[in-house]
C-alpha cells in the first residue's frame, strides 16, 4: 500500500493526494514487487535498499546515496510472531519523506491519521517526529514490562512457585534484549545525524535531535536495569529453592539415620546365636527402650549442632 500524504503548519492534519507533490510524506506499508518498482521509478531510489527494509533482522544503520538519506530503524512490536521488534526504513530527499513498514503495524498511525500534529512540508522535523514515534513504541512497552515483573515478583512471593513463572521472565529477558540490539545502534545512528552530515538541521532541529539521542539513551538504561532486576529475582529465587532443596535432603538424611538405629537392632536380634535378654520376659520392651532412646539422642546431638 502507497499513500501520499500532506500537511502544512497552518493545516497539520495530513491529506491523502492522489500524487505526491514537495512537501509530501510517502507512506508505505508491506509494499508488494510492483510498488517497490514504482517507488524506485517515481523517486529515483536504491532497490537493494528497499528490500532491505523488508528484512525482519535489518539492523539500525544510516547510508547517504547522492541527496538521499536512507535512515533504517527499529521498532517495537511484542505482538511479532518471531521477534520483539520491526524493521522501519526512512527515506530524506529534497522534496519528500518516504517511510517503509515491513508489516501493516499502529506504529506511525497517530502521524497518518492527524491524532498527533504534523506537517509534512517541514520535512526535517516530521523526519524527527517519526524517530519520536519509534521511541514512544519503546517507551509503551516498557511500562506494560514493567507492570509484567512486578505481577510475576508478587506471584513468586507465594507459596506454590510454579516453572511458568520463570518462562514468562526468560520471554521477557529476551525481548529487551532484542530492544537493545535495536536501540544501541540507533543511538550511534542519532549520533551521526546530530553531526549534519546527513540532514541539514538548524539549532532547533539540533535539539529535537539532541532531545531523541538523551530519550532513546534513558530507554536503553531503563531496559539494562530491567534486565538486571530479572536476573536478581532468578538469581534470588534459585538460591532460596536450593537451599531449601539442601534442608529437605538434610532431613530426609537425618530420618535415613533415625531409621538405620531400630534396623541396625532388630537385624542384630533376628541372628539365631545367644543374645542379651534374649531369656528376659521383658526383652522386647528393653530393645524398644533402647531403640527409642537411641532415637531420641541423635535427634537432641542434631538440633544441637543444628542439622535439624
Amino acid at each position: 500500500m502507497i499513500e501520499i500524504l500532506h500537511s502544512t503548519g497552518r493545516a497539520p492534519t495530513p491529506v491523502r493526494q492522489e500524487s505526491a507533490k514537495p512537501g509530501s510524506w510517502v507512506y508505505v506499508v508491506e509494499p508488494t514487487d510492483q510498488e517497490l518498482d514504482q517507488l524506485v521509478a517515481d523517486y529515483k531510489l536504491d532497490l537493494d535498499l528497499l528490500i532491505d527494509a523488508l528484512d525482519i533482522y535489518e539492523t539500525p544503520r544510516v547510508e547517504r546515496d547522492g541527496k538521499t538519506t536512507y535512515v533504517f530503524a527499529r521498532y517495537s512490536h511484542p505482538e511479532g510472531r518471531d521477534i520483539a521488534t520491526e524493521p522501519l526504513l526512512i527515506i530524506y530527499q529534497d522534496d519528500y519523506i518516504i517511510t517503509i513498514q515491513r508489516s501493516d503495524t499502529k506504529i506511525l498511525s497517530r502521524l497518518a491519521d492527524g491524532v498527533e500534529p504534523i506537517s509534512t512540508t517541514q520535512r526535517t522535523k516530521t523526519f524527527l517526529q517519526i524517530l519520536g514515534a519509534i521511541n514512544y513504541s519503546y517507551e509503551k512497552d516498557m511500562h506494560q514490562v514493567s507492570k509484567h515483573i512486578l505481577s510475576i515478583r508478587s506471584k513468586l512471593s507465594k507459596s506454590d512457585i510454579k516453572n511458568e513463572y520463570f518462562i514468562e521472565f526468560i520471554d521477557i529477558e529476551e525481548n529487551l534484549n532484542e530492544y537493545l540490539s535495536a536501540l544501541q545502534p540507533q543511538a550511534v545512528m542519532l549520533g551521526k545525524l546530530l553531526g549534519g552530515k546527513f540532514l541539514p538541521l538548524y539549532e532547533d532541529d539540533k535539539d529535537l535531535v539532541e532531545d531523541l539521542s538523551l530519550n532513546t539513551t534513558e530507554l536503553i538504561d531503563q531496559i539494562q536495569s530491567r534486565t538486571k532486576t530479572i536476573s536478581n529475582i532468578r538469581d534470588a529465587y534459585s538460591t532460596i529453592m536450593a537451599n531449601n532443596l539442601n534442608r529437605i535432603f538434610k532431613r530426609l538424611t537425618s530420618i535415613g539415620i533415625f531409621l538405620a538405629i531400630p534396623t541396625l537392632i532388630s537385624s542384630l536380634y533376628g541372628m539365631n546365636v545367644a543374645l542379651p535378654f534374649d531369656k528376659n520376659p521383658l526383652a522386647f520392651w528393653i530393645i524398644i527402650l533402647v531403640i527409642v532412646g537411641g532415637v531420641v539422642f541423635l535427634i537432641q546431638l542434631f538440633k544441637k549442632l543444628k542439622w535439624l
